[in-house]
């Protein structure tokens, strides 16, 4: 479980300007759990995603995860993290060497290591891609591969920050498949995903919405609820409404049976 206890997050901008990112910010998220956190520009979103994978130390509260305090600026080993621009996670010469560079870190036995990198290669779909350079790939490759670069090292939580903003619809929509093949193969094990997006109808694959606003939690709650129950709050906010909850809305209270014409 990642539990966040009154999280707050404050910026010094001079000697005597300071500005809040996040303000009391509690929820947990529990293991095999797929979670969206939306909310307009501004709202903290990438300052949560930092905290919850240990890059950002809050000015106040405390993120656990599995019941153990994060601290020290570090990513917590349980924790992967994936960026919104791709260029600012990839650093190797190679695709292969790139995903093969967390496994690296921890000492992982050269036979085991090759096996692993040649899995998640299959896996991604990015085998023809091994030999050559990160950097030029096209968008929807590059994070692609972020992520498999992440996944290698088997994280039991992935935070996603805003990771298909620079995508076309198309990379999108396979990304967005690549996550749920993901959850569907690994949360019976405990997995869970954080997706932070700018997108709200990305939101409406995962079990629970938290809404953020100016820093604060304003509400949340199962897609259905949100999106249904909560529209004047998202629209107050300039949160988007996805299109066919738009619709639902519209021909609520019609009867369209056979008999009502």
């Amino acid at each position: 479980m990642i539990n966040c206890q009154n999280v707050s997050v404050e910026y010094r901008l001079d000697k005597t300007t300071v500005i809040s990112a996040l303000t009391n910010v509690s929820f947990t998220v529990e293991e095999s759990e797929y979670i969206a956190v939306i909310g307009p520009n501004g709202s903290g979103k990438s300052t949560l995603a930092l905290c919850l994978s240990g890059l950002l130390q809050p000015s106040s509260g405390t993120v656990y995860i599995d019941g153990a305090a994060v601290s020290n600026h570090t990513i917590h080993t349980a924790v992967g993290i994936v960026f919104q621009n791709p260029d600012n996670q990839l650093t190797a010469s190679t695709v292969e060497r790139e995903v093969a560079f967390a496994l690296e870190n921890r000492a992982i036995p050269r036979e085991e290591m090759i096996h692993r990198v040649d899995a998640i290669l299959k896996r991604f779909s990015i085998e023809d891609l091994r030999y050559r350079s990160p950097y030029y790939l096209s968008g929807g490759q590059k994070q692609k591969v972020a992520l498999a670069a992440v996944m290698v090292s088997n994280p039991k939580y992935l935070i996603l920050d805003e990771p298909t903003s620079y995508l076309d619809a198309s990379d999108r929509r396979i990304f967005l498949r690549q996550l749920r093949l993901e959850f569907a193969e690994r949360s019976a094990n405990g997995f869970a995903i954080v997706l932070i997006t700018q997108f709200s109808y990305e939101a409406v694959q995962c079990n629970r919405i938290i809404v953020l606003n100016k820093g604060e939690v304003i509400t949340e709650g199962i897609p259905d609820y949100i999106f249904g129950e909560c529209q004047e709050v998202l629209n107050a906010v300039g949160v988007e409404i996805p299109a066919e909850y738009h619709i639902k809305k519209v021909f609520s209270g019609i009867d369209l049976s056979a008999d009502s014409f």
